[in-house]
């Protein structure tokens, strides 16, 4: 009977490092892209202060600046996946998560390819628009999947689902004028995510 309780206590101890760990990446997750948003920004504000407005290059920014983000995003999941499957030993999860890897670079090359035909072809906006869409909706899955899921690494707050809702947003910048309000709103929110997901950690117990 000791060892059994030994080895519950041990599985329970070993899931609240896990969910510590999953909530402080998801801390951390937020807060990188909001990094992102704030680079952008930083980017537009010098080259307009330079008196570069060239429609290619201000479209193109985004793209190459999101690779690097995207590298470190998948590195930072990998990690409590690989806590997370020591202890669940569930290898059909893990194929799961390497499917969504290889997703993210089929987005990431079919948004790129959607921009070029777009400008050099003159189509209309709307494809680029829907094939953002697509991206956008596929990071809100996988960040609900993460959340909710049955496998879930940790357990969801509101500030969550606020964050995901903010970010199916983001695609209405490029039909609106509301480019800078869009941005403001998800900077503020998914920082507020983020601190609050850090303050969360420390109350584990």
């Amino acid at each position: 009977m000791e060892y059994r309780e030994l080895i519950r206590d041990s599985e329970k101890f070993a899931r609240i490092i896990i969910m510590k760990k999953a909530r402080r990446t998801l801390g951390i997750y937020y807060a990188t892209w909001v990094i992102y948003s704030l680079v952008l920004a930083l980017t537009y504000t010098l080259l307009s202060n330079i008196g570069i407005n060239n429609s290619l290059i201000n479209g193109i920014i985004p793209f190459i600046a999101v690779i690097p983000f995207i590298y470190y995003t998948i590195g930072l999941f990998r990690g409590i996946r690989i806590d997370y499957l020591k202890l669940v030993k569930n290898k059909e999860n893990d194929k799961i998560y390497k499917r969504i890897n290889y997703i993210w670079v089929l987005l990431i090359s079919q948004l790129i390819i959607s921009f070029a035909i777009v400008t050099y072809l003159n189509i209309d906006l709307i494809y680029l628009v829907l094939s953002f869409y697509v991206y956008i909706l596929f990071v809100a899955y996988s960040l609900y999947r993460f959340l909710y899921s049955k496998y879930r690494l940790v357990e969801p707050r509101y500030y969550d689902m606020i964050a995901i809702i903010v970010l199916l947003l983001i695609p209405l910048n490029i039909v609106t004028s509301l480019f800078n309000a869009i941005f403001i709103v998800f900077d503020i929110v998914w920082l507020y995510a983020s601190i609050s997901s850090f303050l969360e950690v420390s109350a584990i117990e």
